[in-house]
C-alpha cells in the first residue's frame, strides 16, 4: 500500500509537517500537501490522489466543506476521506458521518491509529458485505435500464433495509417517475436531498416531477436550487443545463436571467452574462441587485464609467444599498 498517494490538507505548515513526517513512518512516502481547501480541490483535479486527510477547521473553506464537495463529485466520491480535528464535538462528528467521512484523526496524532486506519481505508473493497452491496446496486441501476422497474424497487427496498443512502432513494425517485407514480417519485427525491441537501440531481428531478404535473412554480424552485447548488460546487456546465431547461419550459423568471448572468461571469463569457442581466431588467426593471450585477461586470471589463453608472442606478432603486456605496467610493479613491 506505499504505492498510495496521500493528499494532505491545512492552512498550518506545523500540522501538516508532523502528519507527513508520521505518514512517512507507516510506510506512506508519496504525500501531497496543499494549503487550504481550494487548493486541495485544484490539486485533486489535477493530479491523481489515493486519500485525503484534511483538517475540520480551516479560515478560507473547511474541511466539511471539501468533503461535501469531493462526495458529489462522480470521480472522487469513493475516496478514502479522513478529517483531523483537536477536538471533535458531538455536532462535528455527527456532520462529518452524514457527509460521508471515512474517518477522524485526533491531534496530536496517534501513529498506530493512522495505519490502522489507513490499511482499513484503502483494503475495504475486500470486505465481502461492501462487494455485496456494489454488486446489488449495480443489479438494480441494469433493472432500472431495462425497465424492470418492480424488480429495481426490490433490490433499491433491500438496500435500504441494509443502510439509508441519499443514491437508493434517488433511483426509486427515478423509478415512480418512469411509472407515474408523481407523489410517490417527489417523497423517495425528497427524502434523498434530506440525507444529502447538496444532491442537486435529486432537487432536478423533484422540479421535472412537479413539472409533469403542471405545477410550473414548484417545478421552477426545485430546478432553481439545483442550478444554485450546482454552480456553488463549480459545476457550470450542469447548472448552464438546469437554467435553459427551465427556459424551454417557458419560464421567463428574474431568478433564471439572473443566475444565469452569474453563471456566464463566472465562465468569463460578459457579453452573455450581460445580455441576461438585461432580460432580467425586462423582467423586473425595479430589482437593484441586477443593476448591480451588471455593475460588476463592466467593472470586469475594465469599464469604470459605465460599471459606476449601473452602481447609481442600484443606488436610485434602493437608497440604503451599502455594496453599491462602497464600491462607487473604491473606485472614486482608485482601489479597483
Amino acid at each position: 500500500m506505499g504505492d498510495k498517494s496521500i493528499l494532505l490538507v491545512d492552512d498550518s505548515d506545523t500540522s501538516t509537517l508532523t502528519l507527513e513526517t508520521m505518514l512517512k513512518s507507516c510506510g506512506h512516502p508519496h504525500i501531497v500537501r496543499a494549503n487550504g481547501a481550494d487548493n486541495a480541490w485544484v490539486v485533486m483535479k489535477n493530479k491523481p490522489v489515493d486519500c485525503v486527510i484534511c483538517a475540520y477547521t480551516m479560515q478560507e473553506m473547511s474541511g466539511l466543506a471539501l468533503l461535501k464537495i469531493t462526495r458529489r463529485e462522480d470521480g472522487f466520491s469513493e475516496i478514502p476521506f479522513f478529517l483531523t480535528d483537536a477536538a471533535f464535538t458531538k455536532i462535528k462528528v455527527l456532520k462529518a458521518g452524514q457527509s460521508g467521512v471515512t474517518g477522524l484523526f485526533v491531534l496530536p496524532f496517534d501513529e498506530s491509529v493512522i495505519k490502522s486506519k489507513l490499511n482499513a481505508a484503502f483494503t475495504r473493497d475486500e470486505d465481502p458485505e461492501i462487494r455485496d452491496v456494489k454488486a446489488s446496486f449495480s443489479h438494480g441501476l441494469e433493472l432500472i435500464e431495462n425497465k424492470e422497474y418492480d424488480k429495481a424497487i426490490g433490490v433499491f427496498t433491500e438496500l435500504l433495509i441494509r443502510k439509508e443512502n441519499p443514491e437508493y432513494y434517488y433511483n426509486i425517485g427515478y423509478i415512480r417517475t418512469s411509472q407515474g407514480k408523481h407523489y410517490e417519485a417527489i417523497e423517495a427525491f425528497s427524502k434523498a436531498t434530506r440525507l444529502d441537501k447538496l444532491f442537486a440531481k435529486a432537487y432536478q428531478e423533484i422540479g421535472r416531477v412537479y413539472k409533469l404535473m403542471g405545477d410550473l412554480a414548484k417545478a421552477e424552485e426545485f430546478m432553481h436550487q439545483a442550478a444554485e447548488i450546482y454552480m456553488d460546487t463549480d459545476k457550470l456546465g450542469p447548472a448552464e443545463d438546469v437554467l435553459n431547461e427551465m427556459l424551454e419550459s417557458g419560464t421567463d423568471s428574474l431568478n433564471v436571467f439572473n443566475t444565469l448572468g452569474v453563471l456566464y461571469r463566472k465562465k468569463g463569457d460578459t457579453a452573455v452574462a450581460l445580455a441576461q442581466y438585461k432580460k432580467a431588467l425586462k423582467v423586473h426593471p425595479d430589482e437593484p441587485y441586477i443593476y448591480y450585477n451588471i455593475g460588476r461586470l463592466y467593472l470586469d471589463m475594465k469599464e469604470t464609467e459605465q460599471a459606476k453608472d449601473y452602481f447609481r442606478m442600484a443606488l436610485d432603486k434602493d437608497s440604503s444599498f451599502d455594496e453599491a456605496k462602497q464600491v462607487i467610493k473604491a473606485i472614486d479613491l482608485g482601489l479597483v
